[in-house]
């Protein structure tokens, strides 16, 4: 949990209270889109080969020297822990490396899916967080879920679980990202019970 005015789901608007509630490791979803770009790169310095790299095409050595830097970057920065590594720019340069160049049969469509797997891994690693405000609640998913106090049935945390409860039975229940002060949670837990009371 952390004050509103240093972190925010809506940009037009300010939150009483932000959860971060605990993601799940990307190791798998990691491991796919490095394929993926050794598949590219593979075929990319083939292509490159085949022209002839010292030609008049040497600005084509530019992408994959950005990739790797980019690539490289993000290994140098998982050393902190709080750092999230990201693929979707690599990914979505090849994805245009792929749909400019010849560098197989279909490559417009493998261009494609490239494009496509840069979107879900951005989907995938949306941080999951839920913003208060006296008149919503909104969950930073991918898109936005709003949700009206009225839709809302009870929201706690304890033992450093969230718990939001929907009146359709719908039960949002994770641990917190990091450990809340018991001042905090209480003070949390008193305005979710206060605006619960206010909707009845």
């Amino acid at each position: 949990m952390q004050p509103a005015e240093q972190a925010a789901i809506d940009t037009q608007g300010e939150f009483d209270f932000i959860i971060t509630l605990k993601s799940p490791g990307f190791k798998y979803v990691n491991i796919v889109s490095q394929v993926l770009l050794m598949l590219f790169l593979t075929a990319h310095f083939y292509y490159l080969i085949r022209i002839g790299m010292f030609g008049n095409h040497l600005w084509l050595v530019v992408i994959p020297l950005l990739i790797i830097g980019l690539w490289l970057y993000g290994w140098v920065r998982s050393a902190d822990k709080s750092f999230q590594v990201n693929y979707r720019m690599e990914l979505m340069i090849a994805a245009m490396a792929w749909m400019l160049l010849p560098l197989a049969k279909y490559h417009v469509i493998i261009g494609v899916a490239y494009a496509i797997m840069s979107v879900i891994e951005r989907w995938v690693k949306f941080p999951d967080e839920i913003g208060f405000t006296k008149e919503k609640v909104v969950r930073n998913s991918f898109p936005k879920k709003k949700y009206e106090w009225f839709e809302i049935d009870n929201v706690v945390i304890r033992d450093n679980w969230f718990t939001l409860d929907l009146r359709n039975n719908k039960v949002i229940q994770k641990e917190l990202d990091e450990p809340v002060s018991p001042e905090l949670i209480a003070e949390f837990n008193a305005y979710c019970k206060e605006q619960l009371h206010f909707k009845i």
